[in-house]
């Protein structure tokens, strides 16, 4: 009995393995989609422009923090005891609040990137599986997320995505 389970057993592993087969894979490099396609470049003209302003003014405190760091440190020294920690408390405060504005402002730019994403990345997947039905490919890896270390530059599928989704935006 054993005997007959062990003759059967790889038998039966084999057969959807055989039955099974699979095409061609891709992959999409997704950040080049968003660099080279009008909707991403256009999303990310959105983004800087709206997020410019927070930016400029962060670094504006930021520049001023390091000005009042420098003069602490020049004139500490010449300041009494009470004075100096009285400025160091000042900077200090100054830079939690700066980190706490700056913290928020990195999640509403990280939010709002998410809600562009999607209305890139929607009408992206719509495309991404219409060019590999056309190029007959079973899988399609996103290239950075995807963990391959070397793949074939011919099964890139990102200028053709790329080509389609601009003309889609053109419509």
């Amino acid at each position: 009995m054993k005997r007959l389970l062990l003759f059967i057993l790889p038998m039966l592993l084999t057969i959807p393995v055989q039955g099974a087969e699979a095409g061609p894979i891709g992959y999409v490099d997704m950040q080049v989609l968003l660099d080279k396609s009008k909707m991403g470049q256009q999303a990310q003209q959105s983004l800087k422009e709206k997020f410019a302003p927070k930016q400029q003014e962060l670094a504006e405190e930021e520049q001023s923090i390091r000005q009042l760091q420098q003069t602490l440190e020049r004139d500490g020294p010449l300041m009494s005891k009470e004075e100096s920690e009285k400025r160091k408390a000042e900077v200090q405060e100054r830079i939690r609040a700066f980190q706490l504005k700056a913290a928020k402002a990195q999640q509403e730019l990280v939010q709002e990137q998410g809600k562009v994403g999607k209305e890139i990345f929607v009408p992206a997947q719509a495309i991404i599986a219409a060019v590999a039905k056309d190029k007959q490919v079973s899988v399609v890896f996103e290239r950075q997320q995807s963990g391959l270390i070397y793949i074939d530059e011919s099964l890139d599928l990102t200028a053709e995505v790329v080509k389609r989704l601009d003309a889609q935006a053109s419509k």
